[in-house]
């Protein structure tokens, strides 16, 4: 191994800190520290001459190591990192320390022990510097092909955009037609047109113009070059890896050629077989071999197996002039390599029929929104005109009702978010059709928070929509007038009403699609507590997933309305773009890394991992030794302090590393007051401390923070090493635990840390002198609360009494 000389570079920032800070003696001092080759100071080093000096130092062959103390470390270390690269030197083997935010600043008041305070944070840095080692970029490759699942409006526009950008794109849809809940809904809010409309492609695609929309089947989009649409398939295994998965899809037979089909519905006619129209809501019947609507991709019959003759009939077959109908058609099983995948795969109303008292399944006349969206249909069962299922005649009278089973504790305690919206659209097409119809819609509150949507309510104020604000008890039927009786309690004139209806329609809940479920553990996704996909962050990456190359879009994720629809998978498109683009996966090296030869059988890293990079391999004899993948892992560390035999390394976070720094700390105190070591995550727990200090708020300078890739990698012996080495108690600084940056760190070190506390207890030391604390950026304050805290409290304990008996320092 070469010799170790470390370069120490020290920025005044024009000589603001030394008015703190005694720059002096804090040079003297690092000059002394062994393996310190050179020590330079100026007013900056990450650009003008400070940077060149660093970079000569290297160069020259003067330095291998670097420890720079900046005045702005969060925005210079990339710089001087890419520069230090340029000049030979592995970027990895570099420390950054804040001596103004992390020390001028908060102790300003202080000098003396602000000084000690730097000497200590020098030291630390130095020492972990002397044991860096160098860490090499990854890359992997990425294939530049995606996986859309869903064929509704979410998954068709991802698919587009993703083929426009120039990818290969395979469009999946488990049933037989494109257009989901998009093609049954007839028309969309706020515009009120076409339901199925997407945006144009921006494929050259001859004959085709660009306007702001097109409907589907006008589109052009299924003429993309690298396009390729596969309906009634769905996915049903996927291995391999980020940038490389390997895909299965079972293609079920739809019996009719799409290539043959010339759609001159001869076998329609002569088809037997008469079944309900699942697609219309069973407002009417289908034949056996059908297709939804004309206007639908592919424009292509398809025959329903679970009620076609089959050879017992095929009169289709015989009348077919194309010879398109193949009864002999067998399923298929496809495999495809691709890149990224992106989930569409939609909602659905929540099933009513559960809610008793609302007599759904009983009452013919009692329907859903969505049934109601098939009669003002034209090309519904009805043709667009609203009546009564259960003798055919004109509804005169209509009662909607909101949040069934939504808001509700007993169902679904979440709103559903568009159903207000629905309510509104379907009432107001009805009045300004038939002017003449009672329409009274029953709501516990009115939510109509997009952008004009509340000009839409006052709209069908306007046209004489009545508002009763009250949730109906029940749903009877008066047997003489052949009406429904809706008992309501109007919540503002404070009187029960009995509501007389026609028809009463129903604005269920909206749920995750069928087979939402068993698709997340086909992929190994997670789901929220309402069992929709959860997204990585919901407020900055709300189409990603924690699984690196699997995207969400649409209703997937939640309920949403078409323009918001549409933007998701935009997003969703961008994202699975820009993960494929380079056709290379490039990530950093630090990662964790097995000792084989003291990893056992326990299976707690897996179990542990929240990102699924740890698998068990055979090793020998039935032993079983975990492995690592590299592309997979984050480099959190929590498998590192979960492992009960410390198998587990992370690099560039080695114990030895970590030791060092954290004896280097507090081997220097300056200060009366007893030492805190804070303990701190590289994400909020950190910011914090940086917030206290740029918002120039003052806390005890006894207190030594150290930087950790995630409390999660924390492991018992290290705070009591922590004691050992001086320290007087310790703070463990966190992510919030329901947003934690690596998903269950915080929550790992919180029972880690309860568990050192009853050790402590056996040894006869207080537990209360480790404490943990979770905050994010912006709470400066509440970090410096919890400094303060933690001296009052060690001060009024007096010195620490060491597991030997001896006194602390």
């Amino acid at each position: 191994m070469s010799e170790v000389k470390v370069g120490v570079f020290l920025s005044d920032s024009g000589k603001q800190l030394s008015e703190i800070l005694d720059f002096e003696v804090l040079t003297n001092y690092v000059k002394e520290i062994s393996d310190v080759t050179f020590v330079a100071r100026g007013t900056e080093f990450w650009q003008g001459e400070g940077l060149k000096t660093l970079v000569n130092a290297i160069k020259d062959g003067k330095i291998n190591r670097v420890v720079v103390a900046e005045t702005l470390p969060k925005l210079s270390e990339v710089k001087i990192a890419q520069e230090v690269e340029n000049a030979g030197l592995n970027p990895y083997l570099m420390e950054f320390l804040d001596l103004k935010d992390h020390c001028a600043w908060p102790h300003r008041n202080v000098r003396e022990e602000a000084t000690a305070k730097a000497k200590a944070m020098l030291l630390g840095s130095i020492e972990r510097a002397k044991l860096l080692e160098p860490l090499e970029k990854l890359e992997f490759p990425a294939s530049k092909s995606s996986l859309v699942i869903g064929g509704g409006l979410a998954g068709m526009q991802t698919a587009i955009d993703l083929a426009d950008l120039g990818f290969e794109v395979n469009l999946i849809e488990k049933t037989p037609f494109l257009g989901g809940l998009a093609a049954r809904a007839g028309r969309f809010f706020p515009t009120d047109d076409c339901a199925i409309c997407i945006q144009s492609p921006a494929s050259d695609l001859k004959t085709i113009t660009h306007t702001s929309r097109k409907c589907v089947y006008r589109s052009g989009f299924t003429e993309i070059p690298n396009l390729k649409i596969l309906t009634n398939s769905k996915v049903v295994a996927i291995d391999g890896v980020p940038g490389n998965y390997k895909v299965t899809i079972e293609k079920k037979p739809r019996y009719v050629s799409e290539s043959k089909c010339i759609r001159c519905d001869k076998c329609t006619e002569v088809c037997p077989v008469e079944v309900p129209d699942k697609y219309n809501s069973k407002l009417n019947t289908r034949k056996a071999i059908y297709m939804n609507i004309p206007n639908v991709h592919p424009p292509i019959y398809a025959i329903d197996e679970s009620v076609c003759k089959f050879y017992d009939c095929a009169k289709c077959v015989e009348v077919c002039p194309t010879k398109a109908v193949e009864l002999g058609q067998k399923p298929e099983q496809i495999t495809m390599n691709v890149g990224s995948v992106v989930i569409a795969t939609g909602f659905e109303e929540f099933d009513s029929s559960v809610i008793k008292e609302y007599h759904y399944s009983d009452y013919p006349d009692v329907i859903t929104n969505l049934e109601l969206a098939r009669m003002i249909d034209g090309f519904g069962p009805t043709g667009g005109v609203i009546i009564r299922p259960s003798d055919g005649k004109p509804a005169k009278k209509i009662v909607f009702i909101q949040c069934v089973g939504s808001r509700d504790r007993r169902y679904k305690p979440y709103c559903s978010s568009i159903c207000c919206m629905i309510s509104l659209k379907h009432a107001s097409i009805i009045k300004s059709t038939y002017p003449n119809t009672d329409i009274t819609t029953c709501y516990i509150d009115i939510r109509t928070t997009g952008r004009e949507h509340e000009y839409y309510y006052e709209r069908a104020r306007e046209l004489g929509i009545k508002f009763v604000k009250g949730r109906p008890t029940e749903i009877t039927k008066n047997p003489e007038s052949n009406r429904l009786i809706v008992d309501v309690e109007d919540a503002l004139l404070q009187r029960f009403l009995e509501l007389e209806a026609d028809l009463v329609v129903l604005a269920p809940a909206m749920v995750p699609a069928e087979g939402t479920k068993e698709l997340a553990e086909t992929l190994g996704l997670e789901l929220d507590s309402d069992g929709f996909l959860k997204e990585y962050n919901a407020k900055l990456r709300p189409t990603e997933t924690k699984l690196r190359g699997v995207y969400i879009s649409g209703g997937a994720v939640f309920p949403k309305d078409a323009p918001t629809t549409s933007l998701h998978a935009h997003s969703a498109a961008v994202k699975a773009a820009k993960f494929m683009t380079s056709g290379k996966i490039i990530k950093d090296q630090r990662t964790a890394i097995i000792n084989d030869e003291y990893c056992g059988d326990c299976e707690f890293c897996p179990v542990t991992c929240p990102y699924g990079a740890i698998t068990l391999v055979p090793a020998n004899e039935g032993h079983f030794v975990a492995e690592i993948s590299e592309l997979l892992c984050e480099g959190c560390g929590i498998c590192v302090g979960t492992c009960p035999l410390n198998a587990i390394e992370l690099r560039h976070s080695r114990p030895n590393q970590m030791l060092a720094q954290m004896k280097a700390l507090v081997s220097i105190n300056g200060t009366k007051k007893p030492l805190v070591l804070a303990l701190c995550c590289s994400e909020c727990g950190h910011t914090a401390v940086d917030s206290a200090g740029m918002a120039m708020l003052q806390y005890p300078a006894n207190i030594r923070v150290m930087k950790v890739p995630c409390t999660g990698i924390l492991q018992v012996h290290q705070f009591l090493e922590a004691f050992k080495a001086g320290a007087q108690g310790v703070m463990v600084v966190a992510c919030k635990s329901d947003g934690c940056h690596y998903e269950v760190g915080s929550q790992k070190a919180e029972r880690k840390v309860e568990l050192t506390k009853t050790l402590l207890k056996e040894y006869g030391i207080e537990p209360e002198r480790l404490e943990m604390f979770n905050m994010v950026f912006i709470e400066g304050d509440k970090f410096v609360e919890a400094t303060q805290m933690m001296t009052e409290k060690l001060e009024k304990l007096g010195p620490l009494r060491l597991f030997g008996g001896e006194e602390g320092e």
